[in-house]
């Protein structure tokens, strides 16, 4: 099915939630397809709990070691969290597909179940993430903020043996592990905006890969609209790995709403932004469009 009589190999990292993922994505090119697959696991270097996220040797921590794979020619396929693969892209590689989404909203876990209005005043809540830290910040300023790394269990239970009284993750993370009833509230996106693509998976191949057209089926046109719109808010305001933006896109009817967020960035302090489009004829130039208007109004702020 390679080209070469063997498997479709798919490249995931190890983890818990990585391995469910690339098995969703296996099963559907298996359904669609009719081939064969098999898992190899590569350990990137976002799996390094040493190396701080702040200041990856490379952008992409959890993605680029799997891109070197998949370029080598070392897996066929490389399933990928969409909202860690940095926005420019790899020569000879290609996104085939963007499987339906799963929630796109971070999740509150909250040792007594309480959602975020509800926490105690002062209460420790986990998060290394600069775009949750700050948004829980301006929300509720008495918060302190812990700095937490690891998998979604290992969150969790930091929640759960009092580490921290609460923890951020995305929804998406726990719902694809069987945790989802560890969720105390999902956050209003408006609130906390989703990290660009978060819930999305991408599906990478090699350009020229003879199976390319045929794993392109599990791609889901609605997933892929909107994941385009809050990337292209990534591109317009040259985040980096540690930008704290945030990017939600619904679609509605003919039209599609975007919510864009960006903090402390190329000398904005705060910035919040909510557009409405149309779809048109083309609708993924539409849907980039917006997201490049959206990143255009973020930074207005600071001209």
């Amino acid at each position: 099915m390679t080209g070469t009589g063997g498997p479709l190999r798919l490249g995931t990292r190890g983890s818990e939630l990585a391995v469910s993922q690339t098995l969703t994505v296996a099963g559907r090119i298996e359904e669609l397809t009719g081939a064969e697959t098999e898992l190899v696991r590569v350990r990137t270097e976002g799996d390094d709990l040493s190396i701080p996220l702040s200041a990856p040797p490379r952008p992409g921590a959890f993605a680029a070691r799997l891109r070197d794979v998949l370029a080598d020619g070392g897996v066929d396929v490389a399933v990928h969290s969409f909202k860690d693969l940095p926005f420019a892209p790899v020569p000879g590689l290609r996104v085939v597909a963007v499987p339906e989404r799963a929630a796109a909203q971070d999740a509150l876990v909250s040792r007594d179940g309480s959602g975020l209005a509800a926490l105690p005043p002062g209460a420790r809540v986990g998060t290394s993430s600069p775009r949750r830290a700050s948004a829980l910040l301006r929300a509720r300023p008495d918060l302190r903020i812990v700095p937490i790394r690891g998998n979604v269990g290992t969150r969790v239970r930091m929640v759960r043996t009092g580490e921290v009284d609460a923890a951020v993750l995305a929804a998406a993370g726990l719902e694809r592990i069987g945790r989802g009833d560890e969720i105390a509230e999902l956050v209003d996106p408006r609130i906390i905006v989703p990290a660009p693509a978060q819930g999305a998976l991408a599906v990478e191949m090699r350009a020229d890969h003879p199976m390319a057209e045929a794993v392109g089926l599990v791609d889901d046109p609605g997933a892929r609209l909107r994941v385009a719109a809050e990337r292209q808010v990534l591109t317009g305001v040259r985040a980096t790995c540690t930008t704290a933006v945030g990017a939600y896109c619904e679609l509605e009817g003919p039209g599609l709403r975007l919510v864009a967020d960006l903090t402390d960035h190329l000398g904005v302090d705060h910035a919040h932004v909510e557009i409405d489009a149309e779809l048109g004829e083309d609708a993924l130039s539409a849907a980039r469009a917006a997201g490049a208007r959206a990143a255009a109004e973020l930074l207005e702020v600071a001209r």
